[in-house]
């Protein structure tokens, strides 16, 4: 959390989808594209560009279980310098669910999100790095690359994802496990998941979780994450309203440890199907001074 505070105390003071492996008989996509600006009254500013999508192709395979090939993308690009990360699987269905092999994302990152506070995906991500190192440890470090295996599929009447990685570079010795079960029951939905991080580096443990309610016409959810990490145990809830089918209102609100405390509203419109827009305000409890946003992206689901 303090990296994430230091951002934005930089910024104020000196002047964020569900990716998932999706599998189709041919090609398919997911994820979004996201460039934003941040500013405040006094001057200062950033502009940063996000990338958070996966490319697959679907093929037959042996025995004639589909197969298939993709490639995660996580980027970030801002005034301080960019990162990116690459993640190549080869997957496989069978009777029991998806094995996907190669350097996958984990399965704990792919089934739980954040809501981007304000509009901004910045604030999102330095979140979810608390919770989910596997996946940011190869963007943060620069000679570090991941490799290892997941399953997709069901325990009993619950999904399920469990993902093992192994790192080399300077992260050679280390491993992570990251597991999570949930159910989407339509308009209601729950999750739960860990990651535990271990090997040369101290162990680190990760428990969050996450329910829902969404209608799509209007909708709320509350996030709850734990990591050893930090000592602070991080909060977080958004809630929106869609007075218009084109045009999304949102609220959110996140704390952690009840020191560092921060809320956003957001107005966002959709063109084009997948194309989007919006404006947004990032304020607290004192602790920074007010953020003001603008950005615009695109939906990669094809």
């Amino acid at each position: 959390m303090k990296r994430a505070a230091l951002i934005l105390t930089m910024l104020l003071a000196g002047a964020g989808a569900v990716s998932a492996q999706v599998g189709s008989s041919s090609f398919y996509s997911n994820g979004s594209l996201q460039y934003e600006y941040l500013g405040n009254a006094s001057g200062a500013s950033q502009t940063f560009a996000t990338a958070d999508f996966n490319v697959g192709m679907g093929f037959g395979g042996i025995s004639s279980a589909p197969m298939g090939f993709e490639l995660g993308v996580f980027s970030f690009a801002g005034d301080s310098g960019e990162r990116y990360v690459l993640f190549p699987t080869l997957w496989m269905d069978s009777a029991y669910g998806r094995f996907s092999v190669g350097a996958p994302r984990s399965a704990l990152g792919s089934a739980l999100s954040f809501p981007n506070i304000g509009g901004s995906s910045i604030l999102s991500l330095e979140l979810r790095s608390i919770a989910n190192l596997t996946d940011f440890v190869v963007l943060d470090e620069s000679d570090v690359r991941s490799f290892g295996a997941r399953f997709d599929g069901a325990v009993g009447s619950l999904d399920a994802g469990l993902s093992v990685h192994g790192f080399t570079g300077s992260g050679e010795g280390d491993y992570s496990v990251t597991g999570v079960v949930g159910r989407d029951y339509g308009a209601f939905e729950f999750a739960v998941g860990f990651e535990a991080f271990g090997g040369e580096t101290t162990p680190i443990q990760s428990y969050i979780g996450r329910i829902g309610y969404d209608v799509r016409r209007y909708g709320a959810h509350l996030t709850v994450a734990q990591s050893s990490r930090v000592s602070e145990t991080i909060a977080i809830a958004d809630a929106f309203y869609r007075p218009l089918d084109w045009l999304r209102l949102e609220a959110s609100y996140a704390s952690v440890g009840g020191t560092f405390n921060i809320y956003g509203v957001s107005a966002e419109a959709s063109f084009l199907n997948n194309g989007f827009a919006g404006i947004g305000y990032l304020g607290s409890d004192g602790s920074i001074d007010p953020v003001y946003t603008a950005y615009v992206g695109w939906k990669l689901n094809y």
